[in-house]
């Protein structure tokens, strides 16, 4: 699931941490690619050990629905 900005602030607890997070979120937009620091980065030349990414992709995808699930417990709870 892709999130949006609109997604990413409503995580946000208070109002100063969306603040921060729309900040933090602003100073990454602006980044270019002569910002980032590429040299470190070894190019793939042997593409022999290429594994499908499904299996990594479905165990990310059940982790945050038990995250966003215990997320939905724990607000409720408070709402309580």
């Amino acid at each position: 699931m892709l999130m949006g900005i609109d997604d990413i602030l409503a995580l946000a607890e208070t109002s100063q941490e969306r603040e921060e997070m729309k900040a933090r979120l602003l100073r990454l937009m602006e980044m270019n690619d002569e910002d980032i620091y590429f040299s470190d980065i070894p190019k793939v030349t042997d593409f022999s050990r290429f594994r499908r990414g499904k299996s990594h992709f479905d165990a990310m995808r059940e982790h945050n629905r038990r995250v966003d699930e215990e997320r939905r417990l724990r607000l409720q709870s408070v709402k309580a």
